[in-house]
């Protein structure tokens, strides 16, 4: 009897372990759970279109949009036709975006990127360089992958119809964007109104098990 009675005490201690240690990993997702304007949804990232912000099997709850509509640099999910998407937001209503060279620009004015590194991503064992960009109104700079010059590389200068966006992938080379009309498979310019929401972190990664509520804005160098 008092051997068992010894034993209470350490498995009482060890439950608490296990229950103090779930909580410290479900915290952090529970917390953005229950944000206001948070959707009660969980998606996942099937594509590496948007590489090495979001990894293929990221799971995410997207937020509300909001009356203001999504920001420049922002990453939204949006419908296309029946299927939803992931995105970064390139330009509003309004502006003038092109491409030369793999460089972005904005109303006339080149986008400048800084390479941080190189990664393996899109076909495999081709290695791509990442770099970082920063849009006008964006609060800190963001992650890109630039694999290889492709004709994607260079796009003519077009003006955001009224109540539309331009969204582009972060894997560059290896992502059906607003750079491509709807009938080769691409996004075209993409309505307003079928921005579901915004993607603002990371509750489950595949690529990085055990890293809870990982924003991603936070640049991994």
């Amino acid at each position: 009897m008092k051997h068992r009675e010894r034993w209470i005490p350490i498995t009482l201690g060890l439950g608490a372990l296990v229950l103090a240690t779930g909580a410290w990993f479900a915290w952090p997702v529970a917390r953005h759970a229950f944000d206001p304007g948070r959707q009660l949804r969980s998606l996942y990232i099937p594509s590496q279109s948007m590489q090495p912000t979001l990894q293929i099997g990221d799971r995410f709850s997207p937020r509300d949009i909001g009356p203001q509509g999504p920001a420049r640099g922002e990453v939204i999910v949006y419908r296309l036709g029946e299927e939803m998407r992931v995105g970064r937001v390139i330009g509003l209503a309004g502006d003038s975006v092109a491409l030369a060279g793999g460089i972005v620009s904005i109303n006339g004015r080149p986008v400048p990127q800084k390479q941080i590194g190189t990664e393996i991503a899109g076909e495999p064992g081709v290695p791509a360089r990442k770099l970082l960009e920063q849009f006008p109104g964006e609060a800190q700079p963001h992650a890109i992958l630039d694999q290889r010059a492709t004709p994607q590389d260079d796009f003519a200068a077009v003006v955001v119809p009224a109540g539309h966006l331009f969204v582009m992938g972060d894997n560059r080379d290896n992502s059906s964007d607003s750079r491509f009309p709807r009938d080769s498979f691409g996004v075209g310019m993409l309505p307003a109104k079928d921005a579901l929401g915004r993607v603002d972190f990371i509750s489950w990664s595949m690529e990085r098990p055990g890293r809870f509520d990982r924003p991603i804005a936070r640049i991994d160098k």
